[in-house]
């Protein structure tokens, strides 16, 4: 991603734009993180977020609602995996 930024623009935009531009994204995107990291284990994420997984239930609910992706198909998992990651790599995108 890193030597296409185009790419990762489009991922970082396409993908996750609506998260990005709403005004709780920061606290979407580390959740959507976290989510990722614990294999889409809520208690996990809750307990790395230091809030109640029902709060991590209703925020990956709210990513899916934002993205049109669910978390519960692979495709686009990785789909959303990627686009995170172009979000961190390159900044401004």
């Amino acid at each position: 991603m890193v030597c296409q930024p185009e790419l990762a623009g489009h991922l970082a935009g396409g993908v996750l734009g609506p998260i990005i531009a709403s005004p709780d994204g920061g606290v979407l995107l580390a959740t959507l993180e976290a989510w990722l990291r614990c294999e889409g284990s809520a208690v996990r994420a809750a307990v790395e977020l230091y809030c109640h997984r029902n709060t991590v239930f209703n925020r990956v609910r709210r990513i899916e609602q934002l993205t049109g992706r669910s978390l519960a198909r692979p495709l686009d998992v990785v789909e959303l995996s990627l686009a995170l990651d172009a979000v961190r790599l390159l900044p401004g995108t």
